[in-house]
């Protein structure tokens, strides 16, 4: 009967709950020299590829005082006798992986003679000597698989690498290795025999003993519990400097670090009291941290038995060792006395099954990681006895050091060695092709002040803890969070324009085509009209629609609207008529200022229509003296309304305040009066505030830019050149449309602005390559933080990475913060909240909402005293940028328009013909994001595309319309039953051509061409639907600037309604 117990080195911390024999069944001696079979471990590392470094071990020390070389190359010699598998070859023999032992061969360590070199080129040269060592790969069929290398820096200075194939030797066989090569070392030294103990067992013994103890069916068993505890394992996502490569490069170096005596102390005493390890204190550290970094509760991390069940297998060398995978959820709200207890369970099960070797249960779970990433487990625990501690010699002190470039098996391994001076030395083990070592010394930082909390209180819930010291602290929560700066804080917009137009009242205001209006002009219609609302009985307060074209009287509109003490509502008239009266009912207006032809689009609701370009005389008798309004800085200037994920679109009340915040002392554009802004978008979308009131309250010129010259680079380019403009403002799906076709086109600028979603780096690039403007600034804000509320100077751009949305603007405050409220680290994602000025007050009627996503602030201090949740996840660079990451719902911006999908989803499900509908965003070469809708059809329904897309259209705005619809039986779900995203199939664009259906006539042929160049498709036929081969409304509009130039009349409306090239070409033909 053979007994099986904890082991000393459980207690001992060397390993933790290792499970040791004992009993009088050893193992046998294995008869032959000739080919003898591999352990299990061996052999599932014989058949992963030779030449991977991860699988290189590597031992260095220096060596202080005078080295006899003879000595140290004998000592490796019977180094080599001793251990057979430093001697071992391995081929496939009759069809099976195999080993063979060949008789010990001299060695002789590589001599490299640095001294001659000038002092302070030899560490360098020796790092690439090293390098050159240990990453140069193994034949493992003609060996040898070991190499050394013996470095001489002085007479009295040397280095010793020794690098082993891992299939040789493990991580514990180093320590064996480390202690021998000393005592044979100080043998060879005195001229004496070793006094090393004979060895009780050969390798060959335990991979002979461990096949026949291990049986198929036993391992089946074993395999049948891993894969239950393993089923849909997440890997582990910690954030990265860089983007992972698709194939991994193993590099790896290491930053050392230490945990203080006290917190050592306190940790093991706190294990011990419930039942535990000083292992699992340490492991339970590292999954909270691990936890933190990546956002992730359910996470696997590894660690590493030894292998080795008897005590007759512990002087050997060879492969024994086999990674373990510890899977544990981390919550939040749990103490860590809890899950320390938890993990205390995890880790004692986890080496009760330990002889499954790692790579069949790689096999078996079908996991073979991505060609960028390690499979089941991507970071290591581990913890070692004494390392690192000065040994002596003979005539020589010894210490054990860790070069640069070393292999690195994983993302991340955490090494800890308790010293004899009671503390424990750190070490991480990273791969430099995804981390940098700032961002290593910040999580060695973030670690030790977590365990210092944890041992301190024990009780507390593990997403409470801290993870920053002081200073970190510091720089995320005011150095790089807070700017402030003087702005004229209790002054209203339209004082300031005022200001303007008495100062400069000849200066030109607005140019729109052949129309030019002067600040004086501006002022004296917005008086009026300001006058005939408070006549009409407008109270201060209300709010004002308004539905005009961008051009002069729409602005003097909005100025006319803040002069009467209201605040402005912009309504889009291609809007549906249902969304149009919600707004109009949700805001009670009081009045909406439009012109007769756009009537017929507005809704038939009970708010009075003021038709301006019939009220001229009614205008002309008002007076051209502002009315006497008094207007607080804190009074609300306009609602913009933005999709909602209830079905419901919300009103976002900004104040006065907030836009003064915006444009009056700003550090992003520092507007003068010389400048001019081109003006493109839509009053209902916010960056129009921005464009509007910078350059009136600056005193500047505005130059209205209609969308078809915003979308046709060469007319673009003309209107800037024609019309001088200095500052724009585009979004990013538009200016990557424009850099798509001439990288140039921003030349002439000063200032040019892009935002509103995730930014393709490669354009950003084409454009720094090609004239770029004087300042390139990538700009970010909600909506409920009045435009903007970071910004990034853009000076270069690396295609593999991302471009950041910076800093705060001027009188902004930005935290990235935990669920908990608390600052997360630099480099690790958290949620954007936004404080100041430029908060809007909430949104209008919807109290619980506002109470959801507007916050009291924790951090800050009045004005910083509420916070906006955005709901996107960013994180800070270690240079002081912000960088955005994605979002924790589903809110997609399309086109720069913030979209809830839910809300389409809702729309779609009221169709007869639709059972369920799931909508996403989708990018089809890396730029281009569209929406796509995934319907699956109610029984005996199979509604066209077409039919949907009107449907939708009816019901929600023309940029809400999903530009393609895919219908599915069932949606694909993951194991927890939610849809799987990654599964659901893209849209397919495909052409009509194949069916006969060419182009017939002139108008055809051209508009064919236009769509081909646009869509990026070889030919295109007059049946296909513009918006299944993959068009969406910017394209839409470049194919109607397209158009214009080849003389075809037609418009993006005409593009949405009459979606094939042979209803087009009717459309033309009606208009010839």
């Amino acid at each position: 009967m053979t007994d099986v117990t904890i082991g000393p080195g459980a207690l001992l911390g060397e390993e933790p709950a290792v499970l040791r024999e004992r009993g009088p069944a050893g193992i046998a001696a294995t008869a032959g020299d000739d080919w003898l079979p591999l352990s299990l471990g061996q052999e599932q590392l014989y058949r992963l590829p030779s030449d991977g470094v991860e699988h290189h071990s590597v031992i260095a020390f220096r060596l202080h005082g005078e080295l006899r070389v003879t000595a140290l190359t004998e000592a490796i010699r019977q180094l080599v006798a001793r251990h057979e598998p430093l001697r071992t070859t391995y081929a496939v023999v009759d069809g099976r992986p195999s080993q063979k032992v060949w008789s010990a061969a001299p060695v002789e360590p590589e001599l490299a003679d640095l001294e001659p070199l000038p002092e302070a080129a030899r560490e360098p040269q020796l790092d690439a000597r090293i390098r050159e060592v240990v990453t140069a790969p193994f034949d493992l069929a003609r060996g040898p698989v070991l190499r050394v290398l013996l470095a001489r820096l002085t007479a009295t200075e040397h280095v010793l690498v020794l690098c082993l194939h891992q299939i040789a030797a493990d991580r514990w066989s180093k320590d064996v290795i480390t202690a021998e090569l000393g005592e044979l070392y100080a043998a060879a030294v005195a001229g004496r025999p070793s006094r090393l103990p004979e060895l009780r067992a050969r390798y060959a013994d335990h991979a002979a003993w461990q096949r026949k103890r291990f049986t198929d069916a036993k391992l089946n068993s074993r395999l049948k519990c891993w894969r239950e505890r393993l089923a849909d394992l997440p890997v582990l996502r910690l954030p990265t400097d860089r983007p992972r490569p698709g194939v991994r490069t193993a590099t790896g170096a290491l930053h050392e670090f230490r945990v203080p005596a006290d917190v050592v102390r306190g940790l093991a005493d706190l294990a011990q009291e419930g039942g535990s390890t000083l292992f699992s204190g340490l492991f339970t550290a590292c999954q909270v941290l691990f936890s933190r970094y990546s956002q992730q509760q359910d996470l696997a991390l590894g660690t590493m038995a030894t292998g080795r069940p008897r005590q007759e297998l512990d002087g050997l060398v060879g492969h024994f060792a086999n990674p373990l995978v510890l899977r544990g959820t981390v919550l939040p709200q749990t103490p860590f006395t809890q899950l320390l207890a938890k993990n205390t369970l995890t880790v004692l099960d986890a080496f009760s099954h330990q002889d499954v070797p790692y790579e069949r249960l790689v096999d078996e779970l079908g996991d073979r990681g991505d060609g960028g990433r390690q499979p089941l487990v991507q970071a290591m625990v581990l913890l070692r006895d004494a390392f690192g501690e000065t040994a002596e010699l003979p005539g020589l002190s010894l210490r054990e050091f860790h070069p640069s470039g070393v292999p690195s098996a994983y993302d991340v391994t955490v090494e800890f060695t308790e010293t004899s001076a009671g503390d424990i030395a750190g070490v991480l083990e990273y791969d430099t092709a995804l981390f940098d070592a700032t961002t290593m010394q910040r999580l060695a930082r973030h670690l030790v002040v977590l365990l210092t909390a944890a041992v301190a209180d024990p009780s507390r819930p593990v997403g409470d803890l801290p993870l920053l010291d002081e200073e970190e602290r510091r720089i995320v929560t005011a150095d790089w969070a807070v700017n402030r700066a003087e702005f004229p804080a209790d002054r209203g917009v339209h004082e300031l324009v005022g200001e303007q137009a008495r100062a400069r009242p000849h200066a030109v205001a607005v140019v729109d085509g052949s129309t030019t209006v002067t600040y004086a002009e501006l002022d004296t219609r917005a008086n009026r009209l300001a006058n005939l609302l408070a006549s009409a009985g407008v109270r201060p307060g209300s709010f004002v629609a308004v539905c005009l074209p961008r051009g002069p009287e729409l602005f003097a509109a909005l100025l006319g609207v803040l002069r009467a003490g209201c605040a402005y509502l912009p309504l889009d008239p291609e809007y549906p008529s249902d969304r149009l009266s919600f707004m109009l009912a949700d805001a009670e207006a009081a009045v909406c200022l439009t012109e007769r032809r756009l009537t017929g689009r507005l809704p038939a609701t009970d708010v009075r229509m003021i038709c301006l370009d019939e009220q001229q005389e009614a205008l002309a008798a008002h007076s051209a003296e502002p009315p006497r309004i008094p207007v607080s800085a804190r009074d609300a200037a306009y609602v913009i309304y933005t999709s909602g994920s209830t079905g419901k679109p919300k009103g976002t009340v900004i104040e006065h305040r907030s836009i003064t915040r915006l444009v009056c002392n700003a550090d992003y554009v520092a507007l003068r009066e010389d400048d001019i802004v081109g003006q493109g978008a839509d009053a209902t979308f916010d960056a129009a505030t921005f464009e509007i009131w910078a350059p009136l309250v600056a005193g500047a010129g505005l130059v209205v830019i209609d969308k078809h010259t915003l979308l046709d680079p060469a007319a673009l380019i003309g209107a800037l050149t024609r019309h001088r403009i200095t500052t724009l403002f585009l979004t990013t799906a538009v200016f990557n449309q424009v850099v798509a076709a001439d990288p140039s086109a921003f030349r002439t600028l000063r200032h040019l602005l892009f935002g509103g979603e995730a930014v393709n780096s490669s354009r950003v690039a084409q454009v720094l390559a090609a004239e770029p403007p004087q300042r390139l600034l990538h700009v970010y804000g909600p909506t409920e933080t009045t435009t903007y509320a970071t910004w990034h100077l853009v000076r270069e751009a690396d295609e593999n990475a991302a471009v950041p949305i910076g800093g705060p603007l001027a009188n902004t405050t930005v935290y990235v913060l935990d669920e908990q409220l608390a600052p997360v680290p630099i480099g690790v994602v958290g949620e954007l909240y936004i404080a100041g000025p430029g908060v809007a007050r909430g949104y209008l009627n919807r109290p619980e909402l506002t109470a959801e996503r507007f916050l009291d602030n924790p951090l800050g201090e009045a004005p910083d005293d509420r916070l906006y949740r955005t709901g996107d996840l960013v994180r800070w660079t270690p240079d002081g940028a912000i960088e955005y990451v994605g979002r924790v719902d589903h809110q997609v911006k399309v086109r720069g328009y913030r979209i809830e999908p839910s809300e389409i989803e809702l729309v779609l499900a009221q169709h007869p013909g639709i059972e369920a509908a799931f909508v996403m965003a989708v990018e089809d070469d890396g730029q281009n994001k569209r929406l796509v809708g995934y319907v699956r059809p109610a029984a005996g329904q199979q509604p066209e595309a077409a039919e949907l897309r009107d449907f939708v259209a009816a019901r929600l705005p023309e940029f809400m319309v999903p530009s393609a619809f895919v219908p599915l039986a069932e949606f694909p779900l993951t194991p927890n039953g939610k849809i799987d995203r990654r599964a659901l199939p893209a849209p397919q664009h495909t052409a009509d051509t194949d069916s006969g259906l060419e182009p017939r006539t002139d108008t055809e042929r051209a508009l064919a061409g236009i769509w081909a160049d646009v869509l990026g498709l070889p030919q295109v036929g007059i049946t296909d639907n513009f918006y299944e081969l993959g068009g969406d409304s910017i394209l839409g509009i470049m194919v109607v600037a397209k158009a214009k130039k080849a003389g075809l009349p037609i418009s993006a409306k005409d593009v949405f309604r009459r979606q094939t090239i042979a209803e087009l070409a009717a459309v033309v033909a009606d208009q010839a």
